[in-house]
């Protein structure tokens, strides 16, 4: 594509500026098409100075999702090996199961610069407005199905890795699959398995954060909050997402290498409510007791008056300093 051709060629000139006919010369078109490609660029966020005897400078890439600067920050092994980037889709899981069926790669990644369908766990709409965060992940490990199913606490710890990374900023994850800032949501995870349940042959790990916006954009009845909020900036979310693959593609190589231990207890440091009264909800049933822990395959572990008991599946209530619980 040419309007690569032309960045990968400004990049390769660092706060210089290269000439118009130098660029055509070098890709083969006219300085015509050069000019009107630059053009396009600018449209895109590209910040890029031109000067009439001097020629063409990259000074900035956009902080909005691009396929050039994302697969430009990747340092991935394999995730993000094959880039899927719509303007709108009604849920970046169901394409990405759609392309996982249609033979799909381990490590593709489909992302979205908004949702108009995106939905969370239970089949919850997940509010994906742009300037957010909106990524699946296909994933074909080399893990069992009972294994497989510690994706989603590895997603998690990636998350809070990237967060800590990049912007020092600390958050915590609540069973089983919400990040939550100051007892706010600020990001969840969708595991959903591609193929017959006693099997895994791949499975699709969506990734939702609140990033770019304003609280304002979600609904009043959610107990969210967005990085913007917290940072009073916007951030670069082709560095977040290629941040968030590094972290991911070190933890499923981990996996694959059986070491559970060690994932388990880097989930624990982040836990919310670990040590507190909380109430489990499954249906119609609730269970309260004190979360103890999680086992290694990943259930939360709860001491009540019946002695303890584990989950695989549920909704956690935290306690509010008022002694009431509440879902995020």
């Amino acid at each position: 594509m040419l309007r690569d051709d032309i960045l990968h060629f400004l990049a390769a000139h660092p706060e210089k500026y290269v000439s118009g006919e130098r660029i055509s010369q070098q890709l083969k078109v006219t300085r015509a098409a050069i000019w009107k490609q630059i053009q396009v660029l600018k449209e895109e966020g590209f910040e890029i100075e031109g000067q009439t005897k001097n020629g063409y400078c990259l000074l900035k890439t956009p902080f909005s999702l691009n396929e050039w600067v994302l697969k430009k920050a990747l340092t991935t092994s394999s995730l993000g090996s094959k880039i899927t980037l719509e303007d709108e889709l009604e849920s970046t899981n169901v394409r990405a199961k759609e392309l996982a069926r249609q033979g799909g790669v381990h490590g593709q990644v489909v992302l979205a610069r908004r949702q108009s369908s995106g939905r969370g766990r239970l089949q919850r709409q997940w509010e994906s407005p742009r300037g957010g965060l909106w990524m699946s992940v296909v994933l074909s490990p080399n893990l069992s199905l009972a294994d497989a199913s510690k994706l989603t606490l590895a997603a998690s710890v990636a998350i809070v890795d990237a967060f800590e990374e990049l912007f020092s900023l600390r958050i915590g994850i609540k069973w089983p699959n919400d990040l939550i800032f100051n007892g706010m949501k600020i990001a969840g995870i969708l595991g959903e398995v591609v193929g017959e349940w006693n099997t895994v042959q791949t499975l699709i790990l969506g990734i939702g954060i609140n990033v770019n916006f304003r609280r304002e954009q979600l609904s009043p009845l959610l107990n969210a909050t967005t990085l913007f909020e917290i940072l009073k900036d916007d951030v670069d979310l082709n560095i977040l997402a290629a941040t968030i693959l590094k972290h991911l593609d070190k933890q499923v190589i981990s996996l694959e290498n059986k070491e559970f231990e060690e994932l388990r207890v880097c989930w624990l440091e982040r836990a919310v409510g670990l040590g507190e009264e909380v109430r489990v909800l499954q249906r119609e049933q609730v269970t309260q007791g004190k979360f103890t822990g999680i086992t290694i395959d990943g259930a939360l572990l709860l001491d009540t008056e019946d002695g303890e008991k584990s989950f695989t599946a549920g909704e956690v209530q935290l306690r509010s300093k008022m002694g009431k619980y509440f879902s995020l």
